[in-house]
């Protein structure tokens, strides 16, 4: 008689923040703006699925403190049993190294809250100054780390069982993730997200929260169809601006050559030169940037988003989409949409009718 092994629990992530007196507010507001980012990228993308983590702001002594930030550790979501575990610790604000001495010392309560956190098999993500608590803690003894500068002489002195030697700006050791300065909160959340919970979700927050050159150079394009600045003296980037401006068009080196004002055989070997690719390579990797562009924030079909990549054959765009990215555009638009489907936004929509 054969047995059914029970399903595996859903992947939930249980977050908490920990607010203290010295702590800088900015450290979890934008941990918070991460975590509100990933729950809605989530709703949108599976409405019908649970929420894949919860979080609440917590004091030392571990209870949840009030905010106008809103919680979702509520009803259902404090039921449900939690996969993975993390506290957020946040920088601190100090006046110099032994002020950050004195944080220390006077929070036995937190340092309690933190050793009992990782006994049960909890993460931290501390950012900045925070990383003094887990550095207390022994959690970083004999670990290649990096440190806010102005206070590493300090942290080398007050905890030489670790090794301060590292440069890297994010890191993750042990059951510890860690970043060396404020303004890094966001990626410290994301790399996080991506770890413990789901690497595409986290992705997708990034492409969202972080700044992305290539997408922002080429919007403006899409939404308002006009040119973008005015033509360089160069004829590789008079072909570049040429290529993006009519990257619907059929190619044509011809075409192209004259828009550059060079000869054909000249130009592919200046463009060759300049980027590392032909002409026509580079305006293929234009067309796949448009499509995973449309495929993630629109609702539109395979056949039309060919269409708008310049492709009349849909099946030319899809074996070359998956040559690039070695996923199917279907797949693609699945892991990392932007947006709700159609079906569940027309059911909002009739709802709010």
């Amino acid at each position: 008689m054969s047995t059914t092994a029970p399903a595996a629990p859903e992947p939930l992530l249980d977050v908490r923040l920990l607010w203290l007196a010295d702590a800088m507010p900015g450290s979890l507001f934008a941990a918070i703006d991460v975590l509100r980012t990933a729950l809605t990228l989530h709703r949108l993308r599976r409405p019908q699925d649970d929420p894949p983590l919860r979080w609440r702001v917590i004091g030392a002594n571990g209870r949840g403190i009030a905010h106008p930030f809103g919680s979702t550790d509520t009803g259902a979501a404090r039921r449900r049993r939690a996969t993975q575990a993390l506290v957020v610790v946040p920088g601190f604000v100090v006046d110099d190294a032994p002020h950050l001495g004195e944080i220390v010392a006077r929070s036995g309560t937190a340092l309690k809250l933190l050793q009992q956190h990782t006994a049960d098999g909890g993460w931290i993500a501390a950012c900045s100054t925070g990383l003094v608590l887990p550095l207390q803690l022994g959690l970083l003894d004999g670990e290649r780390i990096a440190a806010p500068w102005p206070f590493q002489s300090w942290l080398a002195r007050a905890h030489p069982r670790a090794d301060f030697g590292s440069t890297e700006a994010l890191f993750q050791r042990a059951t510890v993730f860690g970043c060396v300065a404020p303004a890094l909160v966001s990626e410290l959340m994301l790399r996080t997200l991506g770890q413990l919970l789901d690497p595409d979700l986290a992705q997708a927050c990034a492409q969202v929260l972080l700044h992305q050159p290539e997408r922002q150079r080429i919007a403006p394009t899409l939404v308002q169809r006009r040119w973008l600045a005015r033509t360089s003296d160069s004829p590789v980037v008079r072909a570049q601006q040429w290529l993006e401006q009519h990257l619907e068009q059929p190619y044509r080196l011809k075409d192209l050559a004259i828009a550059a004002a060079s000869s054909e055989r000249t130009l592919l070997r200046h463009f060759r030169l300049a980027t590392g690719r032909t002409p026509l390579e580079h305006l293929h990797q234009l067309r796949i940037e448009r499509a995973k562009l449309l495929l993630e924030t629109t609702l539109h079909s395979i056949d039309a988003i060919a269409e708008a990549c310049g492709y009349a054959d849909t099946a030319s765009m899809r074996r070359l989409f998956q040559r690039v990215t070695g996923q199917t555009m279907s797949a693609w638009r699945e892991r990392h949409a932007l947006r709700s489907r159609r079906p569940h936004w027309r059911v909002r929509r009739a709802a709010q009718a």
